[in-house]
Order: C-alpha cells, then structure tokens, then sequence
C-alpha cells in the first residue's frame, strides 16, 4: 500500500472531533459509460455533484481528463478535498482505464492498495477521516468481469477492510455470487434498502454495528433530465451515523 495526501480546495472550519453529523450521503459512479459525448457527460457529473453536494463522492474507471474537469469547478474547490490518486493504472489488454477519485467533504488520509496481477491496473482507494468523533472508512474499486479474479479481489479488500469497525465500500464488484456470502457476512448489502434501483456495477456495502444505509437513489431513473447522456453505473446512498 502507499499513502497519498489528499489535494485541493475543502473547506472545513470544524475540528475532528466537533464535526456532528446525523447521516452521510455517498455518491458512487462507474464513470465509464459516458455516451458518444465524453466533455458533455463529464460537465453533467460536475453539475449532480454541484446539485446535492454528498459529502464523498466515489468514482471509478476515471481518466485525466475528468480529475482536470473537476478541478475546474469553483464550488468542488470551495468544499471537496480530492485523492491525488494514480490514474495511470491501465488494462494493456483492452486499453480501458482503471482509475479511482475520491472526493470528500472532510479532510482525509487517502491509501492506495493494488491488486496483484497489476497488469490490468485494478486497486483498492481507501480514505479514512473522523466524523462524530470515531474513524470512518469509505473505500471503494473496481473489480474484474472474470469470476475467480474478482473473487480474489474481493478476498484482500475485505481482509484489507476487515480491522476497522466503520467501513463503507462501494464501486464495480460485477456478479459476486453465492460463493462470497462468507467473505462478506460482515457487510450489509443496500440491495435490500435499493429495492431493485441500483445495479450490480454500483453496490454500496458498510461494515459497522451502528451505521445504517437507509435509502438509495439510481440517478439514471431519478434524474430524468440526464438519463439522454445514458446515466449509468451511478448511484447516490444514505448512510445513518
């Protein structure tokens, strides 16, 4: 693993232990079906974000040239700090980027863990910050289209996840299958809360004996005025504290 410092803008004028929150929104988005359009789809993902401010917003298969649409954002600027993660990470065989960005509302330590077989350029982006006075994780990754590879995936990022007692992990994680019950009988699943809205590339999973998803927003069928630029892969989730 190797840390990275969070980059950019956020403005957070409470100190850990002051910040008090009731819940927690996360927009989660596999960024990767972007129409014929890729400035156009971008410029609408910075206008959800800039529309319900969620306090992290998780983003998977991201390029540069989104991480520099971002940044171009004044509101982004005045309340998100950025992961200044790798976005070379590369798929040699089908030239598709891996990339992962976090933005967050509060400052936080940003950790990268890759994936073994880092040919096709998959890891794991862990943010750790502090709201309520207790450590919270928001991890999330973007796992392979191959069963035994992704379950071996799925295997270190919950070994990886497995000490914190607060940890919300989401992303691409394909068809788990039965054979990953175990692996994550620690995880509740917002499948059930999502009530068929969200597909099996933007699952939302938390691992705490307090934090609770209460409900989940499919932006492809909730935000009419963008399902034209196929909004897909994304999602927003409601976490209680």
């Amino acid at each position: 693993s190797s840390g990275i410092n969070a980059e950019y803008g956020g403005t957070d004028n409470n100190t850990m232990e002051e910040r008090k929150l009731d819940t927690i929104t996360i927009l989660n988005w596999d960024i990767s079906c972007c129409g014929s359009d890729r400035r156009l789809f971008y410029q609408r993902i910075i206008s959800v974000i800039e529309r319900i401010l969620p306090d992290f917003c998780c983003f998977q298969n991201v390029q540069h040239e989104f991480r520099a649409t971002v940044k171009q954002s004044a509101v982004i600027g005045s309340h998100y700090y950025l992961s200044n993660s790798n976005l070379d990470y590369i798929d040699f065989v089908s030239h598709t980027h891996h990339g992962l960005l976090t933005l967050s509302r509060w400052p936080c330590e940003f950790m990268e863990y890759p994936f073994t077989d880092t040919h096709v350029g998959r890891y794991l982006l862990v943010g750790q910050t502090i709201l309520n006075g207790s450590p919270l994780i928001v991890a999330h990754s973007c796992l392979d289209n191959k069963k035994q590879q992704r379950n071996e995936k799925v295997n270190k990022a919950a070994r990886i996840l497995s000490p914190h007692t607060n940890a919300i992990w989401l992303g691409d994680f394909g068809d788990l299958g039965d054979g990953m019950r175990n692996t994550l009988s620690n995880f509740k699943d917002t499948e059930e809360i999502a009530e068929g809205k969200h597909s099996k590339s933007d699952r939302v999973l938390v691992k705490s004996e307090k934090l609770k998803p209460l409900h989940y927003i499919n932006l492809d069928q909730e935000l009419d005025d963008y399902t034209e630029l196929e909004v897909r892969n994304g999602g927003v989730c409601v976490v209680q504290l």
